[in-house]
């Protein structure tokens, strides 16, 4: 990218998560004695004594925190603990995301400001027009009608096996089932979460045929393409900071269906069709309705682009500096 004579980049080799982060970074900044530090994730160098604030885009790492290791689990909320006590200011991502941070932290509410985050531009209407990328990506991963698309990891907060069971119900009859339409999982595929594993396996044998698709890591820039060939989004989550994928395939011009709880109403407005993600009949229902229901799925491609247009990075940009120029006056 462009640099401007007022910016210089600089790269540390130092690792996220490590003993490193906690001795090497530290000594850079206080080498360097900075005015003030932004650091873009909690974890900090937890003895840096100098101005900073830090970005915390959610607390889902604390639902997970009882199947890490002890010794991780105590480092976590160490980094975490003085990340909210120490910092001038906190971002986050998402109004439910403040919440959850001052509830776990007891953190006052006006030291915490929430910046929404942008959706690219390159996942934009004009996607839908490389109709020869699209059949290429199609082709690669073997996908030859209509699919439901999912993006991203498979942490048990996104929900995915009572996704696959939905699937499942609603692949056994109506319009889903004669069109034989396809769920693409797009993602790396994560060994450890065996029960997905394994349900996929079982739906693809059951209905005798690639149902599910698990495309495994997708490129950059093959994203943009797997959702504008969607015939629609699913984000089944029960926990999430903000929710990026939902934004980039409404910016494609593909509808959403999501998941009711944690942030998603909030940032997603009344662009998608929602469902309450613990019911796998309303969660089949969804995917359904999206599929078949025409004049549902209009309505719901012109909210989806009207909801994209309210997400810029320059409005994030904007933002963070204001709170940048207020810390710098304290």
């Amino acid at each position: 990218g462009r640099v401007s004579n007022n910016l210089r980049i600089e790269i540390l080799d130092i690792k996220h998560y490590s003993i490193r982060e906690q001795t090497k970074l530290l000594k850079f900044l206080n080498e360097e004695k900075f005015d003030l530090v932004h650091f873009t994730q909690f974890n900090h160098p937890i003895c840096y004594k100098g101005k900073f604030i830090v970005t915390v885009h959610d607390l889902t790492m604390l639902g997970h925190l009882h199947r890490q290791n002890p010794i991780k689990r105590i480092a976590f909320n160490r980094v975490m603990k003085a990340a909210a006590k120490n910092s001038a200011k906190i971002l986050t991502v998402s109004k439910t995301s403040k919440q959850d941070i001052i509830d776990y932290y007891g953190t006052e509410k006006d030291k915490i400001v929430v910046t929404y985050l942008g959706v690219d531009n390159k996942y934009n209407l004009s996607v839908r027009s490389r109709h020869e990328a699209i059949s290429g990506f199609r082709e690669k991963y073997k996908i030859p009608g209509e699919y439901i698309l999912y993006t991203g990891m498979w942490k048990r907060h996104k929900n995915l096996f009572r996704m696959l069971q939905a699937f499942e119900k609603a692949s056994k009859i109506g319009e889903i089932a004669d069109r034989k339409v396809q769920l693409v999982m797009a993602g790396k595929v994560d060994k450890k979460e065996t029960e997905v594993v394994k349900k996929i396996e079982d739906l693809n044998n059951s209905l005798g045929r690639k149902a599910v698709v698990t495309t495994g890591f997708v490129l950059e820039d093959e994203l943009p393409l797997a959702y504008a060939g969607a015939s629609a989004y699913i984000i089944p989550s029960l926990s999430e900071g903000f929710g990026l994928p939902p934004l980039e395939a409404m910016a494609c011009g593909t509808p959403v269906i999501s998941s009711r709880e944690s942030c998603m109403p909030e940032i997603l407005e009344n662009a998608p069709l929602y469902f309450d993600p613990y019911d796998i009949g309303d969660i089949a229902k969804a995917m359904e309705r999206i599929i078949t229901d025409e004049v549902l799925r209009k309505k719901m491609i012109l909210k989806g682009l009207e909801q994209v247009r309210k997400y810029s990075w320059a409005d994030t940009a904007k933002k963070t500096l204001e709170v940048y120029m207020e810390v710098l006056e304290q």
